[in-house]
C-alpha cells in the first residue's frame, strides 16, 4: 500500500488531528531537536547540548507508544489507547524531572530558570497535545 494511500485512508476529513499526522509532527520535532544538539555542540555550548537532550524523550517515545501499547495490551486489561497515554504520560513526567537535573549544568541562574521553564513548558504542552489526539482517536473510533 503507497503511502498516499494509508495517509488518506487514516486522515479525517479536515485532514488534522489523525495520530497518523501527530506521528509526523513528532518525527519532526526530533529532527529538529537533533539539529539543535548539533549546532549547540558546533558553538561550543556543550551545557545548553545536554540541556536539551530530555526534550526528545516525549516525542521520541510517542512514535514507538502504538507498537508498544498493542504489545503491552495483550497482557494488560487496558486498551491500546489507554495505555498509550499512559506511556506519553509518563514520558512527559520522567522528561521534565530530567530537565531540572540537566539544567543545573547551566551556570548563571537567570539564564538556568528561563530555559528550565521554557523547555517544561514545551514538554507540558506537547504532552498535552499528544494525549488529547489519542483520546479524539479513540472517541472517533
Amino acid at each position: 500500500m503507497p503511502l498516499i494511500e494509508f495517509l488518506s485512508a487514516t486522515a479525517s476529513p479536515d485532514g488534522a488531528n489523525t495520530p497518523a499526522s501527530m506521528l509526523f509532527a513528532c518525527w519532526a520535532i526530533v529532527i529538529v531537536l537533533w539539529a539543535m544538539v548539533v549546532i549547540f555542540l558546533r558553538a561550543k555550548k556543550k551545557e545548553y547540548a545536554v540541556a536539551i537532550l530530555p526534550l526528545l524523550i516525549a516525542p521520541a517515545v510517542h512514535i514507538f507508544s502504538g507498537v508498544a501499547a498493542a504489545w503491552l495490551g495483550a497482557a494488560v486489561a487496558l486498551t491500546a489507547g489507554q495505555l498509550r497515554i499512559i506511556i506519553d504520560l509518563t514520558a512527559g513526567l520522567i522528561s521534565c524531572l530530567l530537565l531540572g537535573l540537566v539544567s543545573r549544568g547551566i551556570e548563571d541562574r537567570r539564564a538556568r530558570n528561563g530555559f528550565f521553564w521554557c523547555c517544561a513548558g514545551f514538554v507540558v504542552i506537547l504532552t498535552l497535545v499528544l494525549v488529547t489526539n489519542t483520546l479524539t482517536a479513540i472517541v472517533h473510533v
